[in-house]
């Protein structure tokens, strides 16, 4: 399917609604942390609608709906080393995920595990680089690994929902 003749109002509405849902997922996975031991592990859940803005919309206005999430939860719920960590694994996550899914047409679950891997690689790299220790590298196992695993769950979340919901944008 193909987001070319959505009329304008339909893409305004797509987007506004996804930005919505997508504070209320990141507020609900900043009051529920999971941990492993003193390692904070967040599964991701508005990647589920960055991936389908992706499929649905296009690069640019899905980039503007995740920059809007990024500065109202900064604003909301955060303070500056944790924006910042948050906007590096973002912008590592997004061209990954924007490359492997619109240049080699790689299927949703494939760009969610990208994007989770790479979003892990993009918070550690900004860790690294506020604290000024290459020791949080050490971690990059582990986090591919959680990446490979939560990127297979949202890419089912989100395939299993593109599939359902194609039908009603595309009507």
């Amino acid at each position: 399917m193909s987001n070319k003749n959505l009329p304008k109002i339909k893409v305004f509405s797509i987007s506004i609604i996804a930005l919505s849902i997508m504070l209320i997922l990141s507020y609900i996975e900043s009051i529920l942390p999971i941990s492993i031991g003193n390692i904070g592990i967040r599964i991701g859940l508005s990647n589920i609608l960055t991936i389908l803005g992706l499929k649905i919309l296009n690069i640019k206005t899905t980039l503007l709906i995740n920059i809007l999430r990024l500065a109202i939860i900064g604003i909301l719920f955060g303070n500056l080393a944790r924006f910042l960590i948050s906007v590096i694994g973002f912008s590592f996550s997004f061209i990954v995920m924007a490359f492997v899914m619109k240049s080699l047409n790689f299927t949703i679950i494939t760009t969610s595990i990208f994007g989770a891997v790479f979003h892990n690689l993009g918070q550690l790299s900004a860790v690294s680089i506020l604290t000024k220790s290459p020791l949080v590298f050490s971690l990059i196992p582990f986090y591919i690994i959680v990446g490979v695993i939560t990127g297979i769950m949202i890419g089912i979340i989100t395939n299993l929902l593109y599939n359902k919901i194609q039908l009603i944008i595309f009507d």
